[in-house]
């Protein structure tokens, strides 16, 4: 009599609607349970209010809705971010560029760098740098402190200091940004407005080498009209007009304003999708002819993120 009311009984009638990871994944969110707890309690009743919860939400999973919008939460970069309708879903694509920015940064030897979030969303980028590079900095730490008390201590690498900036056009994915710092612990100037404009005054005063990130809405009308897997997520977080470039034409057009000064030393890394490889880099070399364009493909092989050094 009780055997309809487990949590494998619900799991199979569940799987006859949706996949059966998201099922699991589901349940464990309204169960506020790991994954791995339905596994050794499958045979747990279920009572009839959160029946009705997993229920409910495996409808709106079988309508489209992303599961990261159901749960509330998405992993990036081995992070847990905090996400909403209101944020664009953080890609594996997108570490991608979290990777080279962190590479770089780490060979800036403690010289004091300001990174520049663009269109920030969910915060995934800035935030995976500043924890990732900061556990990197704990570990060198220690292992300075240690060589320092086995008198074996070589000066290599130094702490490099960051200082953090992101902007976005929503006011509501801003306050899922700052959610997430605060989760994270990191410390990030938020400011509301159309990319760079908001930083235009502070420019004067921010370190010489800047690092500007920017994963901006690239996709064209057809293909956001062709992909039913993001009709749910924020059409103004996803496409642009101009073969899907506008947006970065418009940030260079930008930065091009506040590039007069030669002691600054400005890299920028922009997510495209690979078959705009020639387009913006045509975009790039007319408005600085000088820039160097460097182009690198994810782990699929597939021209992911354009690296630009002025």
């Amino acid at each position: 009599m009780f055997h309809s009311q487990t949590i494998e009984h619900l799991l199979k009638r569940a799987i006859t609607h949706i996949d059966r990871l998201d099922a699991e994944l589901l349940l464990a969110h309204v169960l506020g349970q790991p994954r791995e707890f339905l596994i050794s309690h499958s045979e747990e009743k279920i009572d009839t209010m959160t029946r009705w919860k997993c229920n409910k939400l495996i409808q709106k999973r079988k309508q489209g809705i992303p599961l990261a919008y159901l749960t509330g939460h998405k992993e990036f970069y081995g992070l847990d971010f905090f996400v909403n309708k209101h944020t664009l879903i953080p890609r594996p694509d997108t570490e991608l560029m979290v990777e080279l920015v962190r590479e770089q940064i780490t060979q800036f030897s403690n010289s004091p760098i300001t990174l520049i979030d663009i269109g920030t969303g969910s915060g995934c980028i800035p935030i995976s740098l500043d924890v990732h590079l900061n556990e990197r900095n704990d570990e060198m730490s220690a292992a300075n402190f240690v060589s320092n008390h086995d008198n074996t201590f070589r000066s290599s690498q130094c702490v490099t200091p960051l200082t953090l900036f992101a902007t976005d056009i929503s006011s509501k994915a801003l306050r899922v940004a700052k959610k997430n710092a605060n989760k994270h612990n990191v410390g990030i100037t938020f400011k509301h407005g159309n990319l760079l404009e908001p930083l235009y005054p502070a420019f004067s005063i921010l370190h010489s080498k800047i690092v500007i990130t920017a994963n901006l809405p690239y996709l064209t009308q057809t293909q956001f009209d062709e992909e039913p897997s993001i009709q749910h997520e924020p059409h103004s977080a996803l496409v642009a007009e101009k073969q899907g470039l506008s947006l970065y034409e418009e940030l260079l057009s930008q930065m091009k304003r506040i590039i007069t000064n030669d002691t600054l030393q400005i890299t920028a890394y922009f997510e495209i999708d690979p078959s705009q490889t020639q387009h913006i880099s045509a975009i790039i070399s007319t408005i600085f002819p000088t820039a160097t364009i460097e182009i690198k493909k994810d782990l699929a092989g597939r021209e992911r993120v354009v690296k630009i050094v002025f």
